[in-house]
């Protein structure tokens, strides 16, 4: 996050002359979340070698709504000598945008000098929407089929916020679109038929919701690479699937998993797709290309209300002489 830096020279009236204070520094957020607590740091300055008698900073978040009036966020006040960090609780609003206001030693005083100003963006409930589509190639009539998932600032779902995906062909032209798509059980899978007829080239999957957005290029053609995913010469070989002995068997729900996957083929790459799921549904899924023989992994957020979750490694196509790895995590 990115701090905005106001220095102002003043000379504020004390009882002595050593103790004047020349100045201050405001370092605050450029951007900020409703609803979370960012802060703001104040630093007094003076003369070198000189004590600084505490003074009132005041700090006051504005906005204006759409009559163009001025409302007020909300406003906190605290005495500082030297420097003071000042928490600041964003309140919720519609507003892109807030104004944070900070005066010094200007209690009781109309016509103050000492004062900065600096903008705020405030974001959106979402911070990343991802979309994982099966494949990135497909040929004309063909279904295609992506899953959807959006997270907020502490990498939970997204509770009643509602998401907008369009499908656009080449020309830019939407040739599908789902509207208030909700996404509050998780991950959504969404599948959409392309026509027989429809142009080749660079298809592209918007998604935005509450502020994040998503962009996923595919290929629509009947060329080579419009096949399906996995490589024709990776079925006269064997692939043997394992996760990491390195790699933790306990979750934290709503947090981030880590994990690595080992894989010994006679190829030289090899595509892997990860699985998680519970006993009722599959929670999430992610393709991993290995050209080393070991891969890695990360599950935004292990989104399941059972003790025990599933990971499952697998080649996204099913391979003669595979080995695939199941385990059981806590």
């Amino acid at each position: 996050m990115a701090d905005a830096l106001i220095v102002l020279a003043l000379c504020f009236s004390t009882a002595t002359a050593a103790k004047c204070t020349t100045g201050f520094s405001v370092v605050a957020p450029e951007v900020a979340v409703p609803g979370k607590t960012t802060a703001v740091l104040v630093t007094l300055h003076g003369k070198e070698g000189a004590d600084l008698d505490s003074l009132n900073v005041t700090v006051k978040l504005e906005t204006r709504d759409t009559h163009n009036d001025v409302k007020l966020l909300m406003t906190a006040s605290q005495m500082i000598t030297g420097y003071g960090i000042i928490p600041l609780k964003i309140p919720l609003s519609p507003a892109s945008h807030c104004t944070l206001h900070t005066t010094v030693g200007c209690v009781g005083i109309e016509d103050c000098t000492a004062k900065s100003h600096s903008v705020i963006k405030l974001l959106g409930p979402v911070r990343d929407v991802i979309v994982r589509p099966a494949r990135h190639h497909y040929r004309p009539g063909e279904t295609i089929t992506f899953w959807i998932l959006a997270l907020d600032h502490d990498l939970r779902l997204v509770r009643n916020e509602l998401a907008y995906v369009a499908l656009k062909n080449p020309a830019g032209t939407k040739v599908a679109i789902w509207e208030q798509l909700s996404l509050d059980e998780g991950v959504r899978k969404v599948t959409a038929i392309i026509a027989a007829g429809a142009q080749a080239g660079t298809w592209t999957i918007e998604a935005n919701c509450g502020g994040g957005s998503a962009h996923v290029e595919l290929s629509v053609g009947s060329g080579p690479g419009a096949t399906t995913p996995a490589t024709p010469a990776a079925e006269q070989h064997s692939v043997e699937l394992k996760f990491a002995d390195s790699m933790r068997r306990r979750y934290k729900p709503g947090l981030p998993f880590v994990g690595r996957v080992e894989a010994v083929s006679t190829e030289k790459r090899v595509r892997v797709r990860v699985k998680l799921y519970d006993d009722e549904t599959d929670i999430y899924s992610q393709d991993i290309d290995m050209s080393t023989g070991e891969g890695g992994f990360i599950v935004p957020t292990v989104m399941a209300d059972a003790p025990f979750v599933n990971l499952q490694l697998q080649p996204p196509v099913v391979l003669m002489g595979e080995s695939v790895d199941t385990q059981t995590f806590q």
